[in-house]
């Protein structure tokens, strides 16, 4: 006996199936979403405002330039770099120069901010401060936006860091967050790490990976608040050689820290920026 079936009928248990499947994979997404939100409830907690140490204060001709941060800084150090910025910038302004970096690979601004406030030997900061310095290179940004922690949380420590140094009359050098490439390095993880990313950057409400946005909103936050003309400010454009993209030449292989040239032309920027903010003051 055949039984015949009606199209309107077919059309029906077509969309009602539709439906479910569409149903359970949102429910799952949602599960999956609520689920990880949990897990990562530590990764956005916004640091507290700390108390003010002493810092020295030198009445000397000196200038005295620290850098903290993340691996840029920690490489600025082990590379021997802190030397050249040292001979770049005594050469420029005719005046001694004493540096000294610190930084830790991998951290984010808000560890960067806690780290002004430790005295561990390998990656603490405090001493440095402590000891009297005049400005403060900050390299900050790229692993908050690898993370996917989004803009408010990058700017909001970087705010904390720019007021703790303000505080204390030292001057803040803020690299611009430059355009590596994070997909070089992070575009070969499991899917399911990728997936966990994405929905982290969804919980920003920031894109995967997006220097460009970072970049965008702690500039529009120093001239939003008034802080520009507190700052030196040292865009990428100024070092990089192009506005839009990273110059391999400039960069190791994993595109995301300088290479010796690279930390050359960055320090020679850093270095005329330093340079004329001193003979401003010297003229007032």
């Amino acid at each position: 006996m055949m039984v015949f079936i009606s199209f309107d009928y077919l059309c029906k248990e077509i969309m009602r199936k539709s439906f479910i499947v569409c149903f359970v994979c949102v429910l799952i997404f949602f599960l999956f979403f609520k689920y990880y939100q949990y897990r990562w409830r530590r990764l956005w907690v916004f640091e507290n405002e700390r108390m003010l140490y002493p810092v020295v204060h030198h009445v000397d001709d000196t200038i005295r330039l620290a850098m903290i941060g993340d691996s840029w800084a920690e490489m600025h150090s082990s590379n021997m770099m802190d030397s050249f910025l040292q001979m770049k910038l005594s050469n420029q302004t005719g005046l001694p120069v004493k540096m000294i970096s610190k930084g830790k690979g991998g951290e984010k601004s808000n560890g960067i901010y806690q780290l002004l406030f430790d005295d561990n030997d390998k990656y603490g900061a405090k001493s440095i401060i402590a000891s009297g310095v005049n400005y403060c290179i900050i390299s900050a940004g790229i692993n908050d936006a690898a993370a996917n922690l989004g803009t408010r949380f990058y700017c909001y420590h970087m705010r904390l860091i720019l007021d703790f140094l303000l505080s204390n009359n030292i001057r803040p050098v803020v690299i611009e967050v430059p355009d590596v490439n994070i997909w070089h390095v992070h575009g070969g993880k499991p899917l399911k790490d990728l997936a966990s990313d994405y929905i982290r950057s969804l919980m920003s409400h920031c894109k995967m990976y997006q220097m460009k946005e970072y970049r965008d909103a702690l500039h529009s936050m120093l001239v939003n608040e008034n802080l520009m003309d507190s700052v030196i400010y040292v865009q990428m454009k100024e070092w990089n050689g192009d506005g839009t993209n990273i110059n391999p030449q400039l960069f190791l292989n994993d595109q995301i820290h300088p290479n010796k040239k690279g930390f050359e032309l960055l320090d020679s920027c850093i270095a005329n920026a330093i340079t004329v903010d001193v003979m401003s003051r010297s003229r007032e």
